[in-house]
C-alpha cells in the first residue's frame, strides 16, 4: 500500500482555492490537484506492506492523545524548488505558535522508531499544482495571475488520517485507511 499522512482541509477552505487551481488548470503543462484531494502532507511513507498498517495507527493514535485541536489559516503561495525552476505551486499553513510543527515533528519522530525516514524538512504546506513544462511567457502570465488572487481561509485541526494513495492515470485516489482524533 502506497501510503501518507495528512491532514485535509475544510470545504470553506476548499472553496477558496478554486479560484487558484482554476487558474492553475489553464496552463498547458500544469496540473492542478483536485480540490477534493488538497490536503497539509506531515509524512509520506510510500510503500507499505499491510501487516504494518497495524502498528503504524497504534503509533499514530498515541500521537493525537498528545495534542488539542488547533487552528491553522491559509498563508502565502510558494514555489518548489523556486519562482524561477517552477516545478511545484503550493500555498502555505500557518498556526498560532508551533502547533503544526509540533504534530509534523511528532509523526515524523514516530515513524523514525519504525523505519520510515523522511528526506525533506517539514514545510507546512497543501501542494496545488505540478508543473511538468511550461514556455517562458506562460509562466510569466501564470505567475502574474497567480499574483493577482486573493484567498484565505482558515479552519480548525482536529484530527490527521493515515491514507492510501492510488496512483491511476487521471491522477491519484486518496482513501482513508485511519483517522486520529486530537485531545
Amino acid at each position: 500500500m502506497r501510503l501518507f499522512i495528512a491532514i485535509d482541509v475544510s470545504e470553506q477552505v476548499r472553496k477558496s482555492l478554486k479560484p487558484v487551481l482554476s487558474a492553475l488548470s489553464r496552463y498547458r503543462g500544469v496540473k492542478a490537484v483536485e480540490p477534493e484531494n488538497v490536503h497539509v502532507t506531515l509524512q509520506f511513507l510510500g510503500e507499505v506492506p499491510e501487516a504494518r498498517v497495524g502498528v503504524i495507527s497504534d503509533r499514530l493514535e498515541r500521537v493525537a492523545g498528545d495534542f488539542e485541536p488547533f487552528s491553522v489559516r491559509l498563508g502565502k503561495l510558494g514555489f518548489f524548488p523556486n519562482q524561477q525552476k517552477l516545478r511545484v505551486v503550493w500555498v502555505g499553513v500557518e498556526s498560532a505558535g508551533e502547533s503544526l510543527k509540533s504534530l509534523a515533528n511528532a509523526v515524523r519522530g514516530e515513524m523514525k522508531k519504525l523505519g520510515y525516514r523522511d528526506d525533506k524538512d517539514f514545510v507546512a504546506h497543501m501542494t496545488l499544482a505540478r508543473v511538468k513544462k511550461i514556455t517562458p511567457q506562460d509562466k510569466r502570465r501564470l505567475l502574474e495571475e497567480l499574483g493577482s488572487l486573493d484567498f484565505e481561509g482558515e479552519w480548525v485541526v482536529k484530527d490527521f488520517k493515515l491514507k492510501q494513495s492510488r496512483l491511476t492515470p487521471k491522477g491519484p485516489i486518496y482513501s482513508d485507511v485511519s483517522v486520529h482524533s486530537l485531545g
